[in-house]
């Protein structure tokens, strides 16, 4: 009887475990797809900020050749009026507007090729981020198809176990020990039992008093006074 009531108390621990291994495959499948996609979404607005970055480069860029091309019309003009100057005075004036002018015209233009440069690394940087977002994509997809191959097995195996653990079941009786072992089914799953080891209860790592050994020996339902799992010998 001591060493039936073991066994069965044994079998049924590990068969919650499985069925708590199991559940939690079912679990994970979704949580990792769901976390896969939360970060698709932040790549999304990864790439969405690159592009309105781009886009401000781009119109800077649009801007200040606007206004170079102003200063250039500007430069022109004055170097036909400097031409046409009737008096060093006037040709003096001109003169220092047009060399004003075409210092404003570099200035530009050195700015203009600087927003390019950086059209042009915005715009590399939004290539990186379009090629992650593709790859989250793709990885995702990966994801969810593994885990839609795997999910009607683990659903059988889930069926299967739960059968198996309500015919283990009746190895507890009714009473307060049933009641008690559904509230620790309820609240800790397969840590509703826990094995004893040299007279250690490996749940909690107390040692029993020397009579619960005793009564584990003889086949007697016993709980950890430390923890309340159900306890059994190993076998």
């Amino acid at each position: 009887m001591a060493v039936e009531t073991s066994l069965a108390l044994q079998q049924l621990h590990h068969l919650l475990e499985q069925l708590e291994d199991a559940e939690s495959l079912l679990d994970q499948g979704p949580r990792r797809i769901t976390a896969a996609k939360k970060k698709i979404a932040l790549a999304e607005q990864v790439c969405v900020d690159q592009k309105d970055e781009v886009k401000t480069f781009r119109k800077q860029v649009d801007e200040k050749s606007l206004n170079l091309k102003s200063h250039e019309a500007e430069i022109l003009k004055l170097t036909r009026r400097l031409n046409e100057a009737s008096s060093n005075k006037e040709y003096d004036i001109i003169q220092g507007q047009l060399d004003s002018e075409q210092l404003a015209s570099n200035v530009t233009e050195d700015e203009v090729l600087g927003v390019m440069t950086q059209v042009d690394e915005a715009g590399t940087e939004l290539k990186t981020a379009e090629a992650e977002y593709d790859r989250l994509i793709q990885w995702c997809n990966e994801i969810e198809t593994e885990f839609r191959k795997k999910e009607q097995g683990i659903r059988e195996d889930i069926d299967r176990l739960q059968g198996e653990i309500s015919e283990a079941e009746s190895a507890i009786p009714g009473g307060d020990l049933r009641g008690a072992y559904k509230r620790l089914r309820a609240s800790m799953n397969s840590g509703a039992l826990s094995e004893v080891q040299d007279g250690f209860c490996l749940a909690c790592n107390t040692r029993l008093i020397a009579q619960d050994c005793v009564r584990i020996k003889i086949g007697e339902f016993v709980t950890c006074r430390q923890c309340g799992r159900i306890l059994y010998a190993a076998e």
